[in-house]
């Protein structure tokens, strides 16, 4: 669910930002494209730490400045919700550039075309930018997922797994890379046996996910 959600989240984004700032029409498009890249130069690390103390309860930029009083770390829901969130903010800008380099190398002569048999502009997004645009992109979203997979980082600086409703040291924001590092690792006790093989089970795991997606985006050849 993390990692799916996270290419998903960040991909429309990013595409739909690219899409709007490639119109020629629209003024001062270098100023946006520059401000909406800013995330991206951020450190990572940085980032998290950052948005770690936004999702306070009690002084928390996200409840203060909308007036609520949500337990973000408590509730599983909730916490979930915060990392995807965060996520989207830290990877939108990278779903942002390279659709931007994907649609300015796409002709304008198709979606003219296009528009004169009476396409309108959603129609010419959804059969012919699109798909064109997937060729190029799809091996980097298949790379985004694999990367996801196994973002340790976004989960343990964020909420270290947490929240951990039924005490059982496995956490509601837990992905299996740190799960297995609260196995191996944490202080209800080390496993290391069972940390070993839930890691050869990720990595193949992670290599299968890998090769369908792959397979699949050679059916996107096709559009060419």
């Amino acid at each position: 669910m993390f990692a799916a959600g996270s290419v998903l989240l960040t991909f429309v984004l990013g595409f739909a930002l690219a899409l709007i700032l490639n119109d020629r029409r629209l003024k001062g498009r270098k100023i946006y494209r520059s401000i909406l890249i800013m995330p991206y130069a951020i450190p990572g690390f940085i980032s998290l730490l950052v948005w770690s103390n936004f999702y306070n309860q009690e002084f928390g930029l996200i409840n203060q400045t909308l007036g609520l009083n949500l337990n973000w770390f408590g509730d599983p829901t909730l916490a979930q919700v915060a990392v995807l969130l965060t996520n989207l903010w830290m990877g939108f800008p990278y779903m942002f550039i390279v659709s931007t380099g994907a649609l300015q190398a796409i002709p304008d002569e198709l979606t003219e075309a296009a528009r004169m048999d009476g396409a309108s502009p959603l129609q010419a997004t959804s059969k012919i930018v699109l798909p064109l645009l997937l060729v190029a992109v799809a091996p980097l979203l298949v790379s985004s997922f694999a990367f996801n997979f196994n973002n340790f980082n976004a989960i343990e600086l964020l909420t270290g797994g947490g929240p951990f409703p039924d005490g059982s040291g496995r956490g509601a924001t837990d992905i299996l890379i740190s799960m297995v590092y609260r196995i191996a690792f944490g202080g209800s006790g080390a496993d290391f046996g069972f940390a070993s093989a839930v890691s050869v089970c990720l990595f193949i795991l992670t290599g299968v996910l890998a090769a369908i997606q792959f397979r699949f985006t050679n059916v996107l050849e096709d559009v060419n």
